[in-house]
């Protein structure tokens, strides 16, 4: 439908661009060659538009040899929008209630009677014999040897050695080393610093921004709101009756024989031994050290020391000074030149082609061949006012017209006021050639070309360049250095030596001396003696006794009873809301970004070279030198001489005895006895009781149960529909007149031309082009 209506509209407007465009080209020329025939003021219209036009019956009135213009009503086909309504199917879903049947489990509750054996221990009472064993202690004495040092004090005189010492002034001779100095004259070598300063070129890659248009597409959120239903399920709750059995207990009383231990008292007689403590004093020989003094002759030895004079050899070390010959190592400064490689980054710029295609087609002016028969070629001469006539739409136009022409003279139409028409008359002006019709048509030529393309490759490359390096080498010199040696000298001095002479002496020495004296003493023993008593002991024993007692026994009862159970349920409720959607639009948009750059400059430093150039300057040393000069002094000296003396010494020994003691013991003794002893024994016996229990047994029923279903329901729809559809419209389109469809020209001024009424114009099929003389065009002017 789309189609259609463009179609409509690009013939309409094509007609009109050919219509101002085509022209013939025969302005005041004097007249037309192709025997196409001149017309009056008034020239001919094309009839019609691509999709057809008919003409309705017009009389025109020739005056004046020219074509004379009327107006009709044309109808023309256009395309319209239509609203429609048009019933779409739609499916929507309707809940529905059901109802099925449903199996439910239900416990119900019975009483059974079981009976149960249990075991119960009861308590028996018995007696046995028991022997055991008691510990009894039993005294005696023992007569025991021990042996005793007893110390024996003695005085011995001691003779001993004292050294006794004494001072003596003794003069030394000894020699000292005494410091003096020179001043020497000393060369050396110092490195003097050369700066030098060099000049530089170096590239640097500076960076610089540019900004570039760049175009994205952003996605952009649209809120939109949309009218939707859904389905909630609302909960209600309703009172259903509901059956339950419920166990009541009913308590009831036995009547129940037992058995209990009861516990008594008896008194029994019972023999026991007991240790019954005294005491006893005895008398006891013990012996003591009583010590005493003695005085003693001692013999000791004591060193006596002897000074004596004793010649002895030592060495002295004399410093003797030597000019001696040193090497040294200097470092002298070699500068070199070396070259090395750099990596420097160019921004090259690189010309590639890439294929472009562009359209280099025009408007060209194609000529349409129209039928040759009468009644279209009636319509030819008309329709060359408008297209391939003199004039633009049958008016004097640019190029003038025929307008001036009043008669027709010759059969080419135009007399001589236009200038007639020559040779251009023949065969083609008797029968008056195929109407030819020009349109402007677009003409596309696409052309494939090759277009050259900068753009830039970052290069890397390796850029030599110079530089200087100082370095040091070591040369071996040769200078005289006064060196200090020390020389090894003999040398005799006199020295005093003590020595040590043993003599015997004697001394009077107190000595420290015990002797043994016996003495008497009383003391009290703790002795025990075993009694046999007797004593009451009350012994508790049971015996069983036969009880009688009330005991409650509670059974279930089983009862049915009814309660109010509330159930939950639920009821489908259909409601609207408003749900908000956002949807995405694509937006183009334009940015600047910001591109990063760099271009290379050269600039130039200035750097600071340093060398390093020899000097040998001079230097006064300060030496120190040592010379040796004797001296002397007085030295005390102490010295010792043995003195013997005499001294009493006490002097202990110790003499063995052996002595007698008697010791009291006891030792324990085991005595087997017997006794009757009472215990109780728990005997089984097993007994059988019976009790209720309740069973619950499970029952299933059938229960009706509600449910919802979805059901689709199809529907049918009204729904807004916009469709293309042909509307005829009216227009008012002018009809020219034409001359006799046998000649060219006009034979008699006034004659006129009856278009047959109902004619149907159609627009000519495109045909080749055909070259422009053969058309409406002018050949005398050149145009």
């Amino acid at each position: 439908m789309k189609a259609s209506l463009l179609k409509c509209v690009l013939g309409v407007i094509a007609t009109l661009v050919f219509a101002v465009n085509v022209q013939a080209q025969c302005g005041s020329c004097g007249g037309c060659e192709s025997g196409s025939g001149c017309v009056s003021s008034d020239g001919g219209v094309v009839m019609g538009s691509g999709s057809g036009a008919v003409v309705e019956g017009v009389v025109s009135d020739a005056g004046a040899c020219g074509p004379t213009v009327s107006y009709q009503t044309q109808t023309v086909m256009r395309s319209q929008y239509v609203t429609e309504t048009k019933m779409v199917p739609s499916t929507t879903y309707q809940r529905q209630t059901q109802t099925r049947m449903r199996t439910v489990s239900k416990q119900v509750a019975r009483v059974e009677s079981r009976s149960q054996e249990y075991t119960v221990m009861v308590p028996q009472t018995q007696t046995r014999t028991e022997n055991y064993t008691v510990q009894v202690c039993v005294p005696y004495t023992e007569e025991q040897p021990y042996t005793v040092q007893v110390p024996v004090t003695t005085q011995v005189e001691q003779s001993y050695q004292v050294s006794v010492p004494y001072t003596d002034q003794v003069e030394q001779t000894y020699t000292v080393q005494v410091p003096y100095t020179e001043n020497v004259e000393q060369s050396y070598t110092v490195q003097v610093p050369v700066t030098e300063t060099k000049t530089q070129t170096y590239m640097v890659n500076v960076p610089y921004t540019e900004q570039v248009a760049q175009e994205y597409t952003v996605q952009v959120p649209v809120q939109k709101t949309r009218e939707e239903s859904y389905q909630v399920c609302v909960p209600y709750t309703e009172e259903v009756a509901q059956n339950y059995t419920v166990q009541v207990p009913v308590t009831s009383s036995r009547t129940e024989t037992y058995q209990v231990c009861v516990p008594y008292t008896e008194t029994i007689t019972q023999n026991y031994s007991v240790n019954v403590p005294y005491t006893e004093t005895m008398t006891q020989d013990y012996t003591v050290n009583v010590p005493y003094t003695e005085s003693v002759e001692q013999p000791y030895t004591v060193s006596v020391p002897v000074t004596e004079q004793v010649a002895q050899n030592y060495t002295v070390q004399v410093p003797c000074t030597e000019q001696v010959a040193q090497t040294y190592q200097v470092r002298v400064p070699v500068q070199q030149t070396h070259t090395a490689y750099r990596t420097v980054s160019t921004c090259v710029p690189v010309t590639t082609m890439r294929s472009v295609t562009k359209d280099m087609g025009s408007y060209q002016c194609q000529a349409v061949q129209v039928s040759g028969s009468s009644s279209y070629a009636s319509a030819g001469s008309s329709r060359r006012g408008i297209l391939g006539g003199c004039g633009l739409l049958g008016k004097h136009g640019g190029c003038g017209g025929c307008g001036s022409c009043n008669s027709c003279s010759t059969s080419c139409g135009c007399g001589d006021a236009c200038g007639g028409c020559d040779s251009g008359c023949g065969a083609a002006a008797s029968a008056c050639a195929p109407q030819i019709a020009y349109r402007r048509v677009y003409v596309p030529n696409c052309v494939t070309t090759q277009v050259p393309v900068t753009t830039y490759q970052r290069q890397t490359s390796q850029v030599p360049y110079t530089y200087t390096t100082t370095s040091y080498t070591c040369e071996t010199k040769t200078r005289m250095v006064p060196v200090t040696k020390m020389q090894s000298e003999t040398r005799t001095r006199m020295v005093n030596v003590t020595k040590y002479t043993t003599e015997q002496r004697t001394r009077t020495v107190q000595v420290q001396k015990c002797r043994q004296e016996t003495r008497q003493r009383t003391y009290e023993v703790q002795k025990c003696r075993t009694e046999t008593r007797t004593r009451e002991v009350p012994v508790t024993r049971t015996r069983m006794e036969t009880r009688t007692r009330e005991v409650p026994v509670t059974t279930m009862t089983t009862e049915t009873r009814t309660r109010m159970v509330p159930v939950q349920r639920q009821r489908m409720e259909t409601r609207t809301r408003t749900v908000p959607y956002t949807e995405m639009t694509t937006e183009n948009r334009t940015r600047m970004v910001t591109v990063q750059k760099c271009r290379q400059e050269e600039r130039t430093r200035e750097y600071q070279v340093t060398s390093y150039t020899t000097e040998t300057k001079t230097r006064s040393v300060p030496v120190t030198k040592m010379r040796t000069e004797e001296r002397t002094r007085m030295v005390p000296v102490t010295k010792t001489r043995l003195e013997t003396r005499t001294r009493m010494v006490p002097q202990t020994t110790y003499t063995t005895e052996t002595r007698t003691r008697t010791i009291n013991k006891t030792r324990m003794e085991s005595q087997e006895q017997s006794r009757e002893v009472s215990f109780t024994v728990n005997v089984p016996e097993t007994r059988t009781r019976t009790y209720n229990v309740t069973v619950y047994d499970t029952v299933q029923e059938q229960v009706p149960e509600t449910f919802s279903v979805c059901v689709p329901v199809t529907t049918m729809t009204a729904v807004q529909v916009q469709k293309c559809v042909q509307v005829p419209s009216t227009i008012q389109v002018p009809v020219y007149s034409s001359p006799a469809p046998v000649s060219a020209g006009c034979s008699s001024c006034g004659g006129g031309e009856v278009i047959s009424s109902g004619a149907i114009m159609q627009s000519a099929p495109v045909m080749e082009s055909a070259p422009m003389a053969t058309g409406a065009g002018c050949t005398n002017c050149g145009n």
